[in-house]
């Protein structure tokens, strides 16, 4: 999960480090959650197994 916490930060163009304010943190954040929520939606759609839930 820290590989694409970092990566998403990277993509954004922020570092995280920790002198980050709260805000710039909290927008790595929702986006690691868009993305896992559309990666999610994808495969469901197409019936497959995520993480041994059945869509």
């Amino acid at each position: 999960m820290d590989q694409f916490k970092y990566k998403v930060a990277n993509e954004m163009g922020l570092q995280l480090v920790g002198d980050r304010t709260s805000r710039e943190n909290g927008s790595v954040g929702r986006q690691m959650t868009k993305r896992m929520i559309q990666f999610a939606e994808e495969h469901l759609k197409g019936g497959n197994k995520i993480w041994g839930v059945v869509g």
